[in-house]
């Protein structure tokens, strides 16, 4: 700390820290100059005694105004820049300076490229050019808006770039928040054409996409999906292996041919935004799954095959969506939108320091992320910044749906806004995320988490509740613990709620006012996968008990109303060795095992069929909650058997579900047609009585 501070936090009031080695930290008075010759008196109105520092309130006359150096002086003869700091998180702020335009980052044609950043505190900022290895400096224009520009009139495509920023009495460097594409590890920003771009055209998936309950997701990551050698693919963790096709292990398919063989719809890829923690020229050094965002904009350059050349990885993941929906495989990002890897080094602090995230009563930095900072999505110009990354995604490289990580720390204003705008650019995306209650500095009824559920309609939320009653909690202190389908067969009832989305109410457990809010999953990336839980929870049982309780889930996740969703590997046991938490475990642990999927290869095609099943039976896609309140309906036996009914269009359909150790017969007078049995056979033979073998779940239509 230097001896004297100064933070300008509100307009007219200024905050002075005197550290106690400089005069006892007592001064006598102040007065600010401006650059430009202007003096303004300061009246001191509150003085606080601590003990390493004083702190004075000092309040300043009119005069004040951004864009030029400001000095603070005391009494003592100590000068001191003043620093902008809680005065970016007033309203009167957010208003006066505010920019709608679409045009912020670096504007490429032939002849000229414009730069434009937004940094109304700075009073300086000076472009930094490198082209042809020669670097130039140009200044750039302060407008009201508190935008920053400069045209380059010359050909800058593929140019290096960044910020030279002087607010604060200092000079930052930052790369461009707005950038498309930056160099390896983000230390320069890029200036690329995007109808470069344009030469890989967009393709539509053949089959259309009308609710998000006919969508079947399956979360996978870009590196473990080819990370192993059993993959067989020629190259290993890139966007390019991704979507390589011909690839096998003894004779069955892997990578993306083993991908299209399941019959999912959409593909959930963990974040290939650009990320801090793996050496994006030697990426196989480490590894992160890339929840520690470096940028808002650019991609990955670890999954590129070069990541000094910025059309490297757009072009390649641009490739990678397009044969994706060749396939029919629509894309979904996983998005990290609500922290950044360092507030410190992060291009929009560095920038504008104080705005972007959010801060406590007390002035310390909101921590509901667990990662230090917290995205601050009410600011007018975070907003400006969302919609860009959403508009990027949609219109440059045609995703189709977005998941938000640890959405509770957004408010619920914002994802509205962000659903809005981007079903504007396409008519079916899909928006969900982790509606966790977080404890994050936002009053309770705008935070975007499940408790506010009726207030974002068209917003789906990861369902904990579906998972802890069917599975078991999953957190590491509560690996032991069961859910219905693990061993705890008395939560029959509660498992009623899972099986029709939490839709109903009374007596059941009610969360959403329809379907579609309802993601079902037993498994993510978080935690324990569901095959390693049972290591705890099933541990005195043996594995094919096991195996079966594995398909009884995914048979649960694909059957339920809602919208089901499967993580990688689950349809195979997947199996992380017992690690809970591999965010930068290696490959070996991370990656997709195929000698493994040929091992538990009756898992597989099990899933196959219940994902058949799904498709084929619109029963198990009902709409709303009306339909499901007027077509569901429930049973419990005397032995937790669960019987799950829909009378939809003139048939019933039953899915018993047994989770007991023996076998349960029942009879059937009038004859049923039974469309799916205990080892996941879709038949359609018309039988007198049904064996509900033990473990297992069985589909008649009545």
């Amino acid at each position: 700390m230097a001896s004297i501070e100064a933070y300008l936090d509100d307009y007219g009031k200024v905050l002075v820290h005197i550290s106690r080695r400089y005069y006892n930290g007592l001064s006598e008075g102040f007065y600010m100059t401006c650059e430009d010759g202007k003096y303004l008196p300061c009246a001191v109105v509150g003085v606080e005694e601590h003990e390493r520092d004083v702190r004075y309130t000092l309040s300043i006359p009119n005069g004040f105004s951004f864009g030029k150096r400001w000095m603070l002086h005391e009494a003592h003869g100590y000068i001191a820049p003043l620093q902008a700091r809680f005065i970016t998180q007033t309203e009167q702020f957010a208003k006066q300076f505010f920019y709608d335009e679409n045009d912020l980052g670096a504007s490429y044609q032939k002849d000229k490229t414009t730069f434009k950043v937004f940094a109304p505190t700075s009073y300086e900022v000076i472009l930094k050019l490198q082209l042809h290895e020669q670097i130039e400096f140009y200044q750039m224009k302060r407008h009201e808006n508190g935008v920053f520009e400069v045209c380059v009139d010359k050909d800058c495509e593929r140019a290096l770039y960044c910020y030279l920023v002087q607010r604060d009495g200092m000079i930052v460097e930052a790369i461009d928040p707005y950038a498309l594409s930056t160099n390896a590890n983000n230390q320069l920003s890029c200036v690329v054409n995007v109808n470069r771009l344009s030469s890989i055209p967009f393709v539509t998936p053949k089959t259309t996409f009308n609710d998000p309950v006919d969508a079947i997701i399956y979360e996978c990551n870009v590196r473990d999906l080819t990370s192993r050698d059993s993959s067989c693919t020629k190259g290993h963790g890139t966007f390019s292996a991704f979507v390589e096709e011909g690839s096998s292990l003894d004779g069955h398919p892997t990578g993306f041919d083993y991908l299209q063989t399941l019959g999912v719809t959409h593909l959930q890829l963990q974040p290939v935004v650009d990320y801090v923690t793996v050496d994006e020229n030697y990426p196989h050094k480490s590894y992160n799954w890339g929840y520690d965002p470096a940028t808002f904009l650019s991609l990955e350059g670890s999954y590129s095959s070069n990541p000094n050349d910025p059309y490297a990885r757009m072009i390649e993941f641009k490739n990678l969506v397009c044969k994706c929906h060749e396939k029919n495989l629509r894309i979904n990002l996983d998005l990290v939108l609500n922290h950044v890897y360092d507030t410190e080094l992060n291009c929009v602090n560095r920038i504008l320091p104080y705005y972007y995230f959010r801060y406590n009563e007390r002035g310390y930095a909101s921590n509901g992320s667990y990662c230090g900072n917290d995205f601050d999505s009410r600011k007018p110009m975070s907003r400006h910044l969302l919609r860009s990354v959403l508009q990027t995604f949609i219109d440059l490289y045609d995703v189709d749906g977005f998941r938000f990580d640890l959405m509770g720390i957004l408010d619920v204003e914002t994802v509205n806004q962000l659903y809005e705008f981007s079903k504007n650019r396409k008519d079916n995306i899909m928006f969900y995320g982790e509606g966790w209650n977080l404890p994050t500095s936002l009053d309770e009824s705008s935070k975007a988490m499940i408790l506010n559920q009726e207030k974002m309609p068209m917003v789906g939320h990861f369902n904990d509740v579906f998972r802890d009653v069917l599975k078991g909690r999953t957190s590491d202190d509560q690996l032991y613990d069961q859910g219905y389908l693990t061993g705890k067969i008395a939560l029959s009832f509660d498992a009623c709620s899972c099986y029709c989305g939490h839709v109903l109410k009374e007596p059941y457990f009610y969360r959403f006012d329809a379907p579609q809010k309802s993601i079902n999953a037993l498994e993510t990336h978080d935690n324990a996968t569901l095959w390693d839980k049972m290591h705890f929870a099933c541990m005195n049982e043996p594995r094919e008990i096991r195996k079966q309780r594995q398909k009884m889930c995914i048979a649960s996740i694909l059957f339920a109303q809602g919208v089901p969703f499967l993580h990688a590997g689950i349809e195979f046991c997947g199996t992380k060795n017992d690690y809970t938490n591999s965010y930068n475990a290696k490959d070996g642990i991370n990656g997709m095992d195929y000698q493994r999927m040929i091992h538990n290869l009756d898992v597989v095609e099990y899933t196959k069929s219940c994902i058949n099943l799904r498709k084929n039976h619109e029963e198990f896609r009902l709409r709303n909650c009306e339909q499901i309140m007027k077509e569901v309906h429930f049973g419990i036996d005397e032995a937790n058997v669960l019987f799950y009914s829909i009378n939809h269009n003139g048939h019933e359909t039953c899915v018993i579900i047994n989770p007991n150790d023996y076998d349960r017969f029942y009879p059937f007078e009038e004859g049923v047609h039974l469309l799916f049995d205990a080892d996941g056979h879709a038949i359609e033979d018309f039988v007198f009585s049904i064996d509900a073998k033990a473990h297992s779940i069985v589909v008649i239509q009545k």
